[in-house]
């Protein structure tokens, strides 16, 4: 036991002093069994592979590929996946630096290339940017100027003299043009006779060896009769030129042509037939049981209405009628549907209607102030008033004399084509010309067929050949509708002058 004890206090100092060591060592000892997680060593990778993944640009212009990517390179080589060994060394080396350095720089110069090319399409876009601007300012002005002339001719036009000093200045110039006409008129003529003196060298060659002089052969007549004819072919189209000049520079705002005119009132007459076709072709007219107004209206337009109404036309009848109601309308003298406050006015134009061209001068300012002023409102109500009248008038002749009533439909149709013939009757009465309406009523027993103003709508017997219809002479039965005549010149001066613009459609019958 005390050798035990011995050992027990030999070995005693010994621990103690390995226990002092131990408190005053700070850190665990090296040795000790599981080392921890930060004691494995990590896997050493190339400072080039380490410097090449701290930029990520690199990894975006590296090529994506279709197949299997490559294993992460921050793996280390002896980790858990160490069973796959095999497979990875199998697999194909990686790509050296050069090729790496390659694919960036050849991106690098396709992106390049893109840029100039978006740079030179940006450059051309400028400049078809600048020329549109400049074709823009060019416009721009060219519409400056064209409204700076308008402006001025809307003041000058503004600033125009009275009726009178422009009637004198449209007078100068129609006796200067129609001197300059007239020289064209003698330079023509002039022309034309040497054109037919060249014709006479031509075909009478012998009698012109007599003469003292020799005569130019027949090549020369030929090419200088062709100049003449030449000439005298463009003196002609200038002529014909300056006249429709003259009246498009003499022609003012409210003034008709001629032709206008006659297209106006020709369809007004196609109007007319129809209407009477498409409401009465299934009629007959019946002469037995009408009443006193009718029959004399009857009489005013075909007095023979019950001897000869076999072989008239009864839609031309139908049209004589609602033509001899329309009458009243253009024989206004100044403009229908006058108020009765204005009835002086009426007076007045009968009275002064054949002063020339004085005449019209007031008939003309007498519509237009009628029309600026504070009458305009009574005068449209009384011509509405007027229109209704001349409209039921028209419907009662005809259900007198067909016993069949007019439509809603047909009296609406009938309402604007007399709408129509108080337009037309407005624009004769604004004419500096003067016109006037031939409505022919055979007040006589018989009256011939006259076909300088008259025309012919009916076929006097379809039998007949032309040649015994020629011998026939035609009779007058009754007018269908009115003729328009003028008299005078565009300026209503030289009255003695008449010219027959559109025949009056009548009815005929063998004499």
């Amino acid at each position: 036991m005390t050798d035990q004890a011995g050992s027990d206090s030999s070995h005693r100092p010994l621990l103690k002093r390995s226990v002092r060591m131990a408190s005053r060592s700070p850190r665990p000892s090296k040795s000790a069994a599981t080392p921890p997680k930060a004691a494995v060593a990590a896997p050493q990778t190339p400072k080039e592979e380490v410097r090449r993944r701290r930029n990520p640009f690199n990894d975006m212009l590296k090529p994506r590929t279709g197949g299997t990517g490559e294993p992460p390179k921050d793996t280390p080589p002896g980790g858990p996946n160490r069973q796959h060994a095999p497979d990875v060394d199998n697999a194909p080396p990686p790509p050296s630096d050069d090729a790496i350095d390659r694919k960036p720089a050849e991106r690098i110069a396709d992106l390049e290339r893109a840029l100039a090319m978006a740079e030179e399409e940006q450059v051309s876009w400028r400049e078809e940017l600048a020329q549109a601007q400049t074709q823009r300012q060019a416009d721009q002005d060219v519409i400056d100027d064209l409204r700076r002339q308008l402006n001025a001719s809307r003041s000058n036009a503004e600033n125009l003299p009275l009726e009178d000093s422009s009637h004198v200045w449209e007078s100068t110039t129609y006796d200067a043009v129609q001197r300059e006409s007239e020289e064209l008129v003698r330079q023509n003529y002039n022309l034309r006779c040497r054109v037919a003196q060249l014709e006479e060298l031509l075909v009478s060659p012998d009698r012109a060896q007599g003469t003292s002089t020799r005569p130019e052969s027949s090549v020369d007549v030929q090419l200088r009769l062709h100049a003449a004819e030449k000439e005298s072919q463009e003196r002609l189209q200038q002529i014909i030129s300056l006249k429709s000049s003259i009246s498009s520079l003499t022609r003012m705002q409210s003034q008709a042509t001629d032709s206008d005119l006659v297209a106006s009132f020709s369809e007004l007459a196609n109007r007319f037939r129809e209407w009477t076709v498409s409401n009465f072709r299934r009629t007959k007219p019946d002469f037995e049981n009408i009443p006193k107004e009718t029959q004399d209206t009857l009489r005013t337009i075909y007095p023979q209405y019950r001897a000869g109404s076999q072989g008239a036309d009864k839609l031309a009848l139908y049209q004589a009628i609602v033509s001899n109601s329309l009458m009243s309308v253009f024989e206004s003298p100044l403009l229908f549907g006058l108020p009765a406050s204005l009835a002086g006015l009426w007076s007045f134009a009968d009275q002064v209607q054949n002063s020339g061209a004085a005449y019209g001068e007031w008939k003309r300012a007498t519509i237009q102030v009628l029309e600026c002023s504070k009458v305009e409102q009574d005068f449209a109500k009384v011509r509405e008033q007027s229109l209704h009248r001349v409209l039921g008038d028209i419907c009662h002749l005809l259900f007198t004399l067909t016993s069949i009533n007019v439509s809603s439909s047909a009296q609406l149709g009938l309402s604007g084509i007399l709408k129509q013939a108080v337009d037309l009757q407005r624009t004769l009465a604004l004419q500096k010309a003067q016109y006037q309406l031939l409505f022919f009523r055979n007040q006589e027993k018989t009256m011939c067929f006259d076909d300088r103003t008259m025309e012919a709508i009916n076929d006097v017997d379809p039998t007949m050949d032309d040649d015994s219809s020629m011998k026939t002479d035609r009779t007058f039965l009754f007018c269908a509708f009115p003729g328009l005549v003028k008299h005078g010149n565009e300026w209503g001066e030289h009255l003695e002058i008449s010219n027959v613009l559109l025949k009056a459609r009548v009815c005929t019958g063998l004499g």
